[in-house]
């Protein structure tokens, strides 16, 4: 398991690290390599959605839940294509019960509001809800978080909303 602060889910999320993400193409011009890292995809803007929706409120009980966190990049992704992050899209991010990756493929992943997500695996790859679980980024820097425990359950950073 990942290292989480040992707080709750919603002290974790506030400050954990995503993956890194490279300049790319975009770097050349700006003086930079493509592979060095430009920074990282956090978990701010989930975690404002969870307030303002009233959805952290539920993960602040004891638990356990576990929660397919998506990245900022993600949130504002679907923002642009679907409208609001809201109080449903959130849930359907919270699952009840400790899910480790290694327990997805056979867990009851049945959401706080009821409903249940799909599991599959592909390309040597396990996916909920088509997206991708515990995807590896290019280069040295940090993957996507997975397994990191908390006093109250567990995080998985994913690089798309559920709900898309």
């Amino acid at each position: 398991a990942s290292a989480g602060s040992g707080g709750s889910i919603m002290d974790t999320l506030a400050t954990l690290e995503g993956p890194g993400q490279v300049w790319g193409a975009e770097g050349i011009a700006v003086g930079k390599e493509e592979s060095d890292l430009k920074g990282y995809d956090n978990f701010g803007k989930f975690v404002e959605r969870l307030k303002s929706t009233g959805v952290a409120s539920e993960l602040e009980g004891a638990g356990p839940f576990t929660v397919f966190a998506p990245t900022d990049p993600a949130v504002e992704s679907y923002e642009k294509m679907f409208g609001p992050f809201d109080a449903n899209v959130c849930m359907l991010h919270i699952v009840k019960g400790k899910v480790p990756v290694s327990q997805v493929s056979s867990a009851d992943l049945t959401t706080i509001s009821g409903e249940s997500l799909k599991y599959k695996r592909a390309v040597r790859k396990d996916f909920v809800n088509d997206v991708v679980i515990g995807e590896k980024t290019f280069g040295p820097y940090n993957d996507f978080p997975v397994d990191v425990e908390c006093s109250n359950g567990l995080i998985h950073g994913i690089s798309l909303s559920l709900a898309s």
